[in-house]
């Protein structure tokens, strides 16, 4: 039989052997480490990147008139920015005061922002040239530090281009424009006061309780509201404090708007509905049955009233008070 021939071939020592296989160890670490950092650095561009998601949110509410008959309102616009998994990365968010048509769906036109300064309870004034808010709010009494009131006309104008008119700490609980667009009407918890728009002349019309809200334009009196027990109380009263009128509860709205075609009737909230008062019979009739506006806003041809919705974020909703029907326009 043929012989079975061995190998020449020898193994190498156990030391060469073990410093082979850590050098082809450690180049084979630093491969998968360059991979893994690649790959780490590819997967974080991606998420911070190119895959990252941008929505926006529109917000739309309170609203008022101006003289011309469009809708002044605040105008929110939130932007969040999310990665591939849904991780929120940034946001902003940023309020100004704007205008429309009174119209579903018409254009909003932003007239000056007001992120830093929040405004409350927006109107105009009768000439149509000012708008006037609450600034400052105290939330745990539902009061303010202040008014504002900023020109709004458009091109060249006369006047004042904004004012601040300061008070007591966090004291207003309401205010409005006289018929005249000379002074504000305002009030606290226990007074009824005016004071022109330059902030001279603060003057006492009333000193009650209660007091919760007052209307001026359009009107010759002053209508105000006040809490007694769990009723609302409508009065109306001479700027000079004298004819006072109490409305009895089953007469009485909230959130009183003196209309500028019969100054004797009066709008506003009373029991979940919107109702019209009419001061020389002291009758109260419902114009919508159910109704939660949070402060609706009688139009300066007193034909329709613009409200947000207590219970929603955003919406402004119109109503035609000969018709009695609500629409939604934004």
């Amino acid at each position: 039989m043929k012989e079975l021939q061995t190998s020449n071939f020898k193994p190498q020592n156990k030391t060469q052997i073990t410093t082979f296989n850590l050098k082809m160890f450690g180049i084979w670490k630093l491969l998968v480490g360059i991979c893994l950092g690649f790959g780490c650095l590819m997967f974080g561009f991606v998420l911070s990147g190119c895959s990252e998601q941008m929505s926006t949110e529109y917000f739309y509410y309170s609203p008022s008139w101006t003289r011309g008959g469009q809708v002044i309102h605040i105008y929110g616009l939130q932007t969040t920015s999310k990665n591939i998994i849904g991780t929120q990365t940034g946001s902003s968010y940023a309020e100004s005061v704007a205008t429309m048509e009174a119209t579903a769906g018409a254009a909003v036109t932003a007239r000056f922002d007001v992120t830093s300064a929040k405004p409350y309870q927006m109107t105009c004034s009768p000439s149509g040239e000012y708008v006037a808010y609450l600034n400052d709010l105290d939330s745990s009494s539902s009061s303010y530090g202040s008014v504002i009131i900023r020109n709004i006309a458009g091109g060249s104008h006369s006047g004042l281009d904004l004012v601040e008119l300061a008070f007591a700490a966090n004291k207003i609980k309401s205010f409005d424009w006289s018929n005249d667009g000379t002074k504000i009407v305002y009030c606290t918890s226990t007074e009824v006061r005016t004071v022109n728009i330059d902030g001279t002349v603060d003057t006492l019309v009333v000193a009650d309780t209660g007091i919760e809200f007052v209307s001026w334009k359009y009107g010759t009196m002053i209508a105000f509201v006040r809490t007694v027990g769990s009723d609302k109380i409508l009065s109306l009263i001479n700027p000079n404090g004298s004819a006072r009128v109490n409305f009895a509860a089953a007469s009485s709205v909230d959130k009183p708007q003196i209309s500028s075609a019969d100054t004797s009737i009066i709008y506003g909230l009373a029991d979940g509905a919107y109702c019209k008062v009419d001061t020389g019979t002291s009758t109260r009739t419902t114009v919508l049955a159910s109704c939660s506006g949070e402060l609706p806003r009688l139009s300066p041809d007193a034909a329709k009233v613009v409200y947000s919705k207590t219970s929603e974020a955003t919406g402004i909703y119109l109503l035609d008070i000969a018709a009695g029907t609500e629409t939604a326009i934004r």
